[in-house]
């Protein structure tokens, strides 16, 4: 969107992204399949009750964005209930609002508003009518998530063009790319598979390509390994031939290393390990790249984010579990991958790296890249479509 807001602000968003985490302590219960009759009953006691307030004459629009931010919420949410949000369904709502005010578009802030307030209406219409049976303290801190976007303090996040580059000749770029680990990583995943290597051969493969599930506890050591051969995928250095894994159309661009052509490598080695599959939505780990993205931003700034690599999670289980150890892998990934570089208790980007680093942030899609029938779903709608609602 282009905004020039306070660099800090972009740090204190992802700071608190992660504290929304570690706040919500409870796990969610095994997926009850939400019925759709049971949306429809509740959206039709809520424009009953719209219908007896100030707001009748947006009844059929508002109850409309409703009724689909549930469905939406009940497909991306396992066990969500219309009824009885917790805390994880909040941060979802809010993030994809947040997502909305990156889209370059004069609507794109009342189309995220739009989708927040009538939630808020949603949850006071539950408290109002007793049809509210979750606890109070996940009621409580709903609201508390979604009026703090709308007060203006969540919203405020770093992207690519509040970030000013330093002078950087493609010397210094050249120089400071030939150190990094991802050269000599991709070189010798080039080299395994010159012969054809079996995907099932190398757990690190088998989780790139999504044959294996991913568990960050169960890394151990090498933990950019899965993300360079992702970049060998993404790039061509690599292709995969039914089972077996064999040099690509592009395997042959790493022995000149031009600087034009590692800029470009490290950019899109970013890109890769920072977006999502929106196909195959995984929330947690869309909250995870939303987090490294903001770190990495804010690793450029003068407002330098804190190193909370390593922090201790015993409070957490379930999903939260699994959503900060993701973001737990993802930073100690970017730091053993050498773009993240650890100075005291802050990180930074290298200067030299910036202009490549920054490129891959831009193009990055934490919650992956969206199609024409994404539109529909208020979690990911354009903001044009929203606001005609």
């Amino acid at each position: 969107m282009g905004s020039k807001r306070p660099a800090n602000r972009g740090q204190k968003r992802a700071e608190k992204t992660k504290a929304r985490q570690r706040r919500h302590q409870q796990s969610r219960p095994a997926p009850s399949g939400v019925d759709s009759e049971r949306i429809a009953d509740l959206i039709d006691g809520f424009v009953e009750w719209l219908d007896e307030s100030e707001m009748s004459e947006q009844s059929e629009a508002i109850s409309r964005l409703v009724s689909s931010t549930l469905t939406q919420l009940s497909g991306a949410r396992q066990g969500f209930s219309p009824s009885a949000w917790l805390p994880a369904d909040a941060h979802l709502l809010v993030d994809a609002a947040e997502r909305i005010l990156q889209e370059e578009s004069d609507t794109a802030e009342d189309t995220a508003v739009n989708l927040v307030l009538t939630s808020l209406q949603y949850l006071t219409f539950l408290d109002e009518t007793d049809l509210w049976d979750g606890t109070p303290e996940d009621y409580a801190h709903c609201m508390e998530d979604l009026s703090d976007f709308l007060e203006g303090d969540e919203p405020d996040m770093l992207d690519a063009d509040d970030i000013d580059l330093p002078n950087v000749s493609l010397a210094q770029e050249l120089a400071a790319i030939s150190v990094l680990p991802l050269l000599p990583a991709l070189d010798d995943i080039v080299a395994r598979v010159a012969d054809g290597l079996a995907v099932s051969d190398d757990v690190h493969l088998q989780r790139a390509v999504g044959a294996a599930p991913f568990d960050p506890t169960e890394v151990g050591a090498g933990v950019a390994t899965v993300d360079y051969w992702s970049t060998a995928i993404a790039t061509e250095l690599i292709r995969i031939d039914g089972d077996t894994a064999r040099p690509g159309d592009n395997a042959h661009s790493l022995a000149g290393r031009g600087a034009e052509t590692v800029h470009e490598l490290v950019a899109e080695h970013v890109r890769v390990q920072l977006s999502g599959d929106a196909d195959d939505p995984d929330v947690s780990r869309s909250l995870a790249n939303t987090f490294a993205v903001q770190t990495l931003l804010a690793a450029m700034t003068e407002e330098l984010p804190v190193n909370n690599e390593g922090e201790d999670y015993a409070d957490l289980e379930g999903e939260d579990l699994r959503t900060a150890q993701l973001i737990d892998h993802r930073v100690r990934s970017l730091i053993e991958q050498g773009i993240l570089v650890r100075i005291e208790e802050v990180l930074a980007v290298p200067h030299a790296l910036r202009p490549a680093v920054l490129d891959g942030v831009a193009e990055a899609q934490p919650f992956g890249a969206l199609d024409d029938d994404s539109l529909d779903d208020p979690l990911t709608r354009s903001p044009e479509d929203s606001a005609s609602s």
